[in-house]
């Protein structure tokens, strides 16, 4: 196959931390190229090397193109090379409509005017490719995390690019919504383009690739076609070491009265008009509830209501051990004994101009402290002590949360909501952007907080994930719950036939039990 574009020799450091060291790879046409490895190899760095991001002087090493050595100055440089760039982390204009946001930068215009009407064609041509359930005229800040997200690969798509590097693109998409990516992407691939892929996701790597790219503490370990390649050999030269795969899971008998229900609750997205619920539910101490359904379904807007998100209207009870429980902003909550993870931690969660210490500590540092004072020295211990169990990679506490990998970024918010020993974890896609080896760590750790007696939510789009680590799954639908399973095993077909039902039960309550 032809090579479209070569990376040569690239190494790239921030201050003392060498994020690539000496790493070469090229992109073929007709050919999906996996790049893998865990937080902090490289990967990202890689890409924005390649896009542009990091212009040419601030790494070593050179970019060649059809034989000629390529020098970018910016993203526009790269683009203009026929270069599309889907970051992990979104990048959009909340204020904007879906579809000025797909086409932002390249407007259609009509005797030197915007047309308005060009932008609404092309935009709704690209969200029906994608079976996207949401219309090209809504505003992006109304749009969940998972909607967001395919209008950025739709961005991405339009731009024609001869060469398309996706940074886990399916990371907040459901099942339905990631086999309609990849059948576009094998469609590009027909047609002569040049993919990098870059995924934690095995099955998503194995399903896709032709050949794949190992990255490993900056370095490139090791190069191979997926023809007769194994999942265990690909992880064991991902991590270095044996990673035995998690199918683990303890039967419990869950009898303890409920430490949260949940009764009639009702919420209005303030911003965009939309209502989900009513929706009922209770949990008790040690159980792991899972929330499945696809995008819109309203699982992420629920819980963020429940926890007191000024952007909602809520109406119902919430009784929490017992005892009714008003959340008037998302901080009581905390107080209240809950930890919540959103689901998207560049709005939700991180401040991105301070150090993993202050984003760490922020639960502590926002509540009441005696006699007004902190300990900058205890600060740092508790927090450097918090994200090594959760073996996170750092070189400082001291180090702005932004200089970490996406799923590293992760693992600090984790750490942040466990501070406060909460007795209810509400989890939205917990692992998203996380890499294979701290995936199953994080298993680990969901499994024995939940043995340790806390009560745990789990949203997750990852359906093998969800059906491992849930007691029970409760499956939403148009801002419904639709179904309960119980009794694991789980089967994707019956979460997917829950999740697909457009009529509201009967009453709420009346949904369909699943054992």
């Amino acid at each position: 196959m032809t090579a479209l574009i070569e990376l040569q020799n690239i190494s790239k450091s921030f201050g003392p931390v060498k994020a690539l060291q000496q790493v070469s790879l090229e992109v073929r046409a007709g050919e999906i190229l996996a790049l893998v490895g865990e937080n902090g190899a490289g990967k990202s760095t890689l890409m924005k090397v390649l896009g542009g991001v990091y212009p040419s002087g601030e790494f070593e090493g050179q970019i060649v193109g059809s034989g000629k050595p390529l020098q970018f100055k910016s993203p526009k440089d790269s683009e203009a090379s026929g270069i599309a760039l889907i970051h992990q982390e979104l990048s959009t204009f909340p204020h904007l409509s879906v579809a000025e946001n797909i086409v932002v930068g390249h407007w259609p215009t009509k005797n030197g005017i915007v047309d308005f009407a060009a932008i609404r064609e092309q935009a709704s041509a690209w969200l029906k490719k994608l079976d996207a359930d949401f219309s090209p005229d809504d505003r992006m800040s109304s749009l969940s995390t998972g909607q967001q997200q395919l209008v950025e690969i739709a961005k991405a798509l339009s731009r024609n690019s001869k060469i398309l590097i996706l940074d886990e693109p399916s990371s907040s998409l459901t099942t339905r919504e990631t086999k309609k990516l990849f059948a576009l992407l094998q469609e590009l691939r027909a047609q002569g383009c040049g993919l990098v892929y870059i995924s934690h996701r095995m099955e998503e790597i194995f399903a896709l690739a032709d050949r794949v790219v190992v990255l490993r503490d900056g370095k490139g370990v090791f190069t191979s076609e997926m023809a007769g390649l194994t999942e265990q050999v690909l992880i064991q030269n991902m991590v270095g070491r044996n990673i035995e795969k998690d199918s683990s899971r303890v039967q419990k008998n869950i009898s303890a009265a409920p430490v949260l229900s949940v009764r009639e609750l009702l919420a209005k997205n303030l911003a965009s008009g939309k209502i989900y619920g009513p929706v009922s539910f209770e949990i008790s101490p040690g159980e792991i509830l899972g929330f499945s359904g696809l995008l819109g379904a309203g699982r992420s807007e629920i819980l963020q209501a429940l926890c007191g998100d000024e952007a909602y209207k809520v109406s119902g009870e919430v009784l929490y051990k017992g005892s009714a429980a008003a959340f008037a902003e998302l901080r009581l909550s905390y107080r209240r004994g809950f930890g919540l993870v959103p689901e998207d931690r560049k709005v939700q969660s991180i401040l991105p101009t301070r150090s993993l210490n202050e984003n760490a500590g922020l639960v502590r540092l926002s509540q009441k402290i005696p006699w007004s004072w902190v300990s900058s020295k205890f600060e740092e211990d508790r927090s450097t002590e918090d994200l090594k169990v959760l073996n996170t990679r750092f070189h400082s506490t001291d180090q702005k949360i932004t200089e970490l990998s996406g799923g590293n970024q992760q693992k600090i918010i984790f750490a942040r909501v466990l501070q406060n020993q909460p007795d209810v974890l509400i989890l939205d896609e917990p692992t998203r952007g996380v890499d294979v080896g701290a995936k199953f760590e994080i298993y680990q750790l969901i499994r024995k907080w939940a043995a340790e007696g806390k009560a745990i939510i789990v949203v997750s789009s990852d359906l093998p994930e969800l059906m491992s680590l849930s007691d029970r799954i409760l499956v939403m639908a148009s801002g419904r719950i639709r179904g309960e399973l119980k009794n694991p095993p789980f089967s994707e077909e019956a979460i997917m036939k829950l999740a697909i039902q457009v009529q509201a039960p009967a009453t709420e309550g009346s949904y369909e039990t699943v054992s």
